[in-house]
């Protein structure tokens, strides 16, 4: 899902205006919490860490709102036009942006969010959509395990569904917003730390155990919100 900025103005204007709009929108959605135990411990307790946050990318948006009563957050954001605007939005819900992706950047933000992370004077929670930038979808990515294991902190997977979304079908990710007076439902993981001297096949076999943690969540909450959406590739 893309920003057309051309026509809406400078970053700062849009940022502001869209800021504004995700309030409006998503304060008037309800949340049901799975594992609200789960949630309580790793993403509110200080007592258990700084945790790498990890999710499909077509619930970016909501969890992007989600999150942002929470403590010190930190998030990865490509260096693009569109990622001009969704850093001011970012910092404007109370984030520390680290600017970069897979194709521009991406060494030197994972860097930074790993120093980000090491520091322990204070609970701290990173993430950025796993099968992101551009996916492909429901496929993890090793940035944000690399993340996880380089700063010594826990990765908890994160999936999330609604009763009755906005879907963008033509989005390599369809990506989905809830519409006004919905429900979403937002589902932890079972947490998992990654060895410090974890090889290459060691990082492959957590990588296969966060995707199919995170699809085995995903396709749940669908049932259960009754959603469904066909992932192959929009024409």
């Amino acid at each position: 899902m893309r920003i057309k900025l051309k026509r809406l103005g400078g970053a700062s204007v849009v940022s502001w205006a869209l800021t504004t709009l995700v309030r409006m929108w998503f304060g008037t959605v309800r949340v049901e919490l799975l594992n609200r135990e789960r949630f309580e411990k790793f993403a509110l307790d200080p007592a258990s860490g700084n945790i790498v946050a990890g999710a499909w990318h077509r619930n970016a948006v909501f969890l992007f709102y989600f999150f942002r009563t929470l403590g010190p957050r930190g998030v990865m954001i490509s260096r693009s036009k569109d990622g001009d605007i969704v850093a001011n939005v970012a910092r404007r819900f109370g984030y520390t942006t680290m600017r970069g992706s897979s194709s521009k950047g991406g060494a030197r933000a994972l860097q930074q969010m790993i120093a980000y992370m090491q520091e322990t004077h204070e609970k701290r929670l990173c993430g950025t959509p796993v099968d992101g930038p551009r996916g492909p979808a429901r496929i993890v990515k090793k940035g944000m395990l690399a993340v996880a294991k380089e700063a010594g902190v826990l990765f908890v997977p994160i999936a999330c569904s609604g009763t009755r979304v906005l879907t963008f079908h033509k989005a390599w990710d369809k990506s989905m917003i809830p519409l006004p007076f919905s429900k979403m439902i937002i589902d932890f993981g079972e947490p998992f730390r990654i060895a410090a001297d974890a090889d290459d096949a060691e990082m492959e076999i957590m990588r296969l155990r966060a995707e199919q943690s995170l699809n085995d969540m995903t396709d749940n909450l669908d049932r259960i919100c009754g959603y469904t959406v066909s992932l192959s590739k929009a024409k």
